[in-house]
């Protein structure tokens, strides 16, 4: 605020009460809509600094965000009746498919049912391609995936984890 913009709003707030004294208004009143008068009239003098986000370049909102998928998903749960939708349940399916897949089973081959029951648990795979499925279930499928998470990467999957137990091949036998 400049001191020009002072004087400016208390020569205003002067005239506005030259005004109010002439038109009959009481002095105290008078007096107190000039003060109002000045203070509005420093008011819209005021510089407001430029909204930083004017110059920024617009982006276009992603459908595929991460956020949104997520509340997609949320949405197709219904508290009410425990069923899961189509949306969350496929996705579950998914990564579920994909975790059986690293172990070698293949979901559609009916001979590695029993496999799949085994490793991802009674009836989990069965209860994510039927009809009906409910949070227990996707719940129950979350827990497979959990357990068929590979726990660290091995740098090199072809070569045997070293045994602690066998000699080394660079020790000498007593």
């Amino acid at each position: 605020m400049t001191r020009a913009r002072v004087i400016i709003s208390l020569v205003v707030a002067a005239c506005a009460m030259l005004a109010f004294s002439l038109l009959g208004v009481e002095l105290a009143f008078a007096i107190a809509w000039a003060v109002l008068v000045g203070i509005l009239v420093l008011c819209t003098q005021l510089v407001m600094p430029d909204d930083p986000r004017a110059d920024a370049p617009e982006i276009a909102p992603e459908s595929d965000r991460r956020g949104t998928e997520i509340s997609r998903m949320a949405w197709s749960l219904n508290p009410s009746t425990g069923m899961a939708g189509e949306l969350i349940t496929r996705r579950v399916r998914a990564i579920l498919a994909h975790r059986l897949q690293r172990h070698g089973l293949d979901v559609t081959d009916p001979a590695d049912m029993g496999r799949i029951d085994a490793l991802a648990g009674s009836g989990v795979w069965a209860r994510l391609v039927g009809r009906g499925t409910t949070r227990s279930d996707l719940e129950r499928a979350l827990d497979a995936i959990d357990r068929l998470a590979p726990t660290s990467p091995s740098p090199n999957p072809t070569s045997p984890s070293p045994n602690p137990t066998s000699p080394s091949p660079n020790k000498e036998k007593p």
